[in-house]
């Protein structure tokens, strides 16, 4: 809350502000830059904060002001003084002009959003801004470059995706899949994959088209059982074609826990799985949340790797042991060891590049 003294500087120091450039102060979003007489200006953009700062080259005297949440102090150098705003966050920031004014800087921290301002200057030189967000992943919800995006916000059978199954090809995907508006990690439904008695290799799955043989994929995916148990089982894939019975294929899958499969060939996160001493550590997601999982294949370098929530956890190198024709990316459930679960799927995204956890 602004006391009476701190109102009447934050009026004066605005009216001198005005006075002197006769422009409005920029929009708290965008970024702008701009020069005149023995002053810089930089402005910043960032979630959660923006950050403002200037040192113009005329005599002025000490003065403090609280403009919103932020709280600014500006001090008389002998040759300049220098004003400071932010539009957004609890903020504290000074600048101080000057010829025997040494390097000085402030860190300035908003509602989600960080920002450094600092000032240097013999003569009376400027100050310069900038501002960093940071908003819990860096992610896009549908690059640029992708091949398949959906996040399920409708019925129909997401644009792009095949539907295959070892049975009669009439069956409706929805036979196996639904929108559901009961879970979602973003908007407003997700993509379910039905239970039915799963039976061993029990094959639910859409395949997409991947950029070729390397590629990257994120989704986010929810279980109402545990991700990493004992038996084998299948999420996702990178696949050689759509079908089904396709054999050239690398798994996202669980067996002994998390793992990448290929004709039974495995590899875990380090000191996961099958210990070479002897037991076993299965790596396990927990049940009933969201997981943001990423995947970088590559089948002609033969180097496959999965991060789990941004972080890397398997490196698997000179694997598997031939190079693969990826063209298909895949996921749902496949039941080879009948474990039933319902199994969730949004935001899932399939591009040339990293795409991010969101």
């Amino acid at each position: 809350m602004l006391t009476f003294h701190q109102r009447s500087l934050a009026s004066v120091l605005t009216l001198a502000v005005a006075a002197c450039s006769g422009n409005d102060s920029p929009e708290p979003s965008q970024a702008q830059s701009s020069t005149s007489s023995g002053s810089t200006l930089t402005t910043g953009s960032g979630t959660g904060s923006s950050i403002t700062s200037s040192v113009a080259s005329s005599t002025g005297a000490a003065s403090t002001a609280t403009t919103g949440n932020a709280t600014i102090t500006t001090s008389a150098g002998s040759t300049g003084a220098g004003t400071t705003s932010s539009s957004t966050g609890q903020v504290s920031a000074s600048t101080t002009g000057g010829e025997t004014t040494g390097a000085s800087a402030t860190t300035v921290t908003g509602t989600t959003g960080s920002a450094t301002t600092g000032s240097t200057g013999a003569g009376g030189t400027g100050s310069t801004a900038t501002a960093t967000s940071t908003t819990g992943g860096t992610g896009e919800s549908c690059p640029s470059d992708a091949t398949f995006c959906s996040s399920f916000e409708d019925n129909a059978l997401p644009e792009g995706a095949v539907y295959k199954l070892n049975g009669d090809p009439a069956t409706p995907w929805t036979t196996d899949f639904e929108v559901d508006g009961t879970q979602a990690h973003s908007g407003a439904s997700s993509l379910r994959v039905r239970p039915s008695g799963e039976g061993s290799g029990a094959y639910k799955m859409l395949a997409v088209p991947t950029p070729g043989a390397a590629f990257w994929v994120r989704f986010y995916i929810r279980s109402d059982v545990e991700l990493g148990v004992v038996d084998h089982n299948v999420f996702a894939a990178a696949a050689g074609s759509d079908d089904p019975n396709e054999s050239v294929f690398v798994e996202f899958a669980e067996d002994v826990g998390l793992s990448f499969n290929s004709h039974d060939v495995v590899r875990w996160p380090q000191g996961y799985g099958r210990l070479d001493g002897g037991g076993t550590n299965p790596y396990a997601l927990p049940p009933n949340a969201w997981h943001c999982i990423e995947i970088h294949y590559d089948g002609s370098a033969r180097a496959q790797q999965l991060y789990i929530e941004g972080e890397l956890q398997i490196d698997a190198q000179d694997y598997p042991a031939g190079t693969s024709a990826f063209t298909t990316f895949k996921f749902g459930y496949n039941a080879l060891h009948g474990t039933v679960r319902n199994t969730w799927y949004d935001d899932v995204a399939v591009a040339a590049n990293r795409i991010g956890c969101l």
